[in-house]
């Protein structure tokens, strides 16, 4: 599912769960009601569902410097908080214009409740690849609620209900150490905290899990091998690791020097990831056209591969 689709997709459903605006015909890239503005960059606030804790600065200073250079390829979003503005989307290009000090940014304002602010801002950053599973854990808690079911949930994210529980697991860590995740949001994956999250069914675990988790920060144990240190402690078997497919990068895109997407590969997919808005509309079309053409023709010689 390509990062459009997947926000099409969280918006749909969204709208199909509140059973409102069934009239208007609204999702999360509509017109309707927008207004066009150049807004004062010191008169808005970050969206307050933003899912990413940390910005890359070398990310945020090669944005503002293409903005300086070739100008604000697109307006941000917003909504009206009183006699101040929240983002809805495109934190990044906020940022980056505040490192240059300018005054004014366009953007587009919507009307967008709580619900729509935190979908938005997670279809935004799940296809990034540096947006930690830490962070899409949290953002998904936010959402969670506007869904029937956690199978309705995982199919509009595009993910499996196992990988769904995966996220989720975040929220069985102790306060203190989510904590020391907002610090370090890529310290642990989801199948870690997964494993971590069996080994506190104990009482005894968490003395261990602290123990552990100092010894991580200090780079003295893997992430993969916290639970099997708890597991230890408390005199039981390691728990069965978490099968991961590798996947291979084959060809990354860029435009104007910046990173658009990727192509890759693992034992079951080969995969497409653009960015959200490296195609226009007409040129998504004629994307899927072409992969539609490609998959009518006829399919690949097995006997070329030997198998």
């Amino acid at each position: 599912m390509s990062p459009r689709d997947r926000k099409a997709e969280l918006a749909r459903r969204l709208e199909e769960n509140h059973q409102r605006h069934s009239s208007a015909r609204q999702e999360l890239g509509f017109d309707a009601g927008r207004r066009h503005l150049m807004l004062p960059v010191d008169a808005i606030d970050p969206n307050p569902f933003q899912p990413r804790k940390v910005f890359d600065e070398d990310e945020l200073r090669q944005l503002a410097g293409s903005i300086a250079e070739l100008g604000q390829h697109q307006p941000v979003v917003v909504r009206p908080a009183g006699e101040r503005w929240q983002l809805v989307a495109g934190e990044r290009r906020w940022r980056a214009c505040r490192l240059l000090g300018k005054p004014t940014i366009e953007a587009l304002v919507q009307d967008a409740d709580d619900a729509r602010m935190a979908v938005t801002a997670l279809a935004e950053n799940m296809e990034r690849e540096d947006l930690s599973d830490y962070e899409i854990g949290i953002a998904i808690r936010r959402i969670e609620d506007q869904f029937p079911s956690k199978a309705k949930l995982a199919e509009a994210l595009g993910r499996t209900r196992e990988d769904l529980y995966k996220y989720l697991a975040f929220e069985a860590l102790p306060e203190d150490l989510r904590a020391r995740l907002d610090a370090q949001p890529r310290l642990l994956s989801r199948a870690a905290a997964a494993d971590v999250k069996r080994m506190l069914a104990d009482e005894r675990a968490l003395p261990l899990l602290r123990e552990a988790w100092t010894k991580l920060e200090a780079g003295e144990l893997q992430q993969t091998r916290l639970a099997a240190f708890v597991a230890a402690g408390l005199g039981k078997a390691e728990p069965a690791p978490q099968r991961k497919a590798v996947e291979r990068a084959l060809h990354r895109f860029t435009r104007e020097g910046q990173h658009v997407g990727t192509v890759s590969r693992d034992a079951a997919h080969f995969v497409i990831r653009l960015k959200v808005d490296a195609l226009s509309g007409a040129q998504e079309q004629r994307l899927r056209s072409f992969v539609e053409a490609l998959l009518a023709e006829s399919g690949p010689d097995r006997n070329e591969s030997g198998t």
